[in-house]
C-alpha cells in the first residue's frame, strides 16, 4: 500500500470517497477545513451515484486543481491557463486508465482489482495507488503551471 494511503486510511474508514480524498489532501496541506466543499464533492462519489460515471479521481482531481486556479468570487480571475491545466490532468488520467477500458468508476475500479459486483461501491483502498499517482500529478501540475498552493487558503 502506498504510504499516502496510510495517512488517508482514517478518512477512508470514515466513508470518504476518492473525489473527497483528493480535495482533503489539498485542504490538509493548506491547513484548513471546508466541510461544505467536501460535502459537495460527495456528489461525485462512485461514478456519480453508481451511475458508472467518471472516476472520482478524475472529477475530484479536476475540482482540486480548480480550487487552486478557478474563479471563486467577484473580483477574482481564474488562472489564465486553467483550461489547459485541467486538460493536461484529464489527458494524463485517460492515458493512465486506458488499459482498464475507460475512465468510468467501474472500469477503473475493476482494472485496479476492486470488487466487480456492479452494485457494490468501489473500495478506496483498492484505488489507493492510483489516488497517490493522481495526487503526485496534481502536485506536478501545481509546480509546472506555477500555481500558488496557498492562494485561497
Amino acid at each position: 500500500m502506498n504510504p499516502l494511503m496510510m495517512d488517508l486510511l482514517p478518512l477512508v474508514r470514515q466513508g470518504y470517497c476518492c473525489s473527497q480524498l483528493l480535495v482533503q489532501l489539498l485542504l490538509q496541506a493548506q491547513g484548513r477545513e471546508l466541510p461544505d466543499l467536501v460535502r459537495a464533492l460527495h456528489g461525485l462519489c462512485h461514478g456519480i451515484g453508481q451511475s458508472d460515471g467518471p472516476c472520482g479521481l478524475l472529477t475530484g482531481g479536476a475540482c482540486t486543481l480548480a480550487l487552486m486556479a478557478g474563479k471563486g468570487a467577484e473580483g477574482e480571475e481564474a488562472h489564465p491557463m486553467l483550461a489547459p491545466l485541467l486538460n493536461e490532468y484529464a489527458s494524463w488520467f485517460y492515458e493512465r486508465t486506458a488499459a482498464y477500458g475507460g475512465c468510468s468508476c467501474g472500469q477503473v475500479a475493476a482494472g485496479l482489482g476492486a470488487r466487480s459486483d456492479a452494485s457494490a461501491e468501489p473500495d478506496p483502498v483498492a484505488c489507493g495507488d492510483l489516488l497517490a499517482e493522481c495526487w503526485e500529478k496534481i502536485l506536478e501540475l501545481v509546480q509546472s503551471y506555477e500555481l500558488d498552493f496557498m492562494a485561497h487558503a
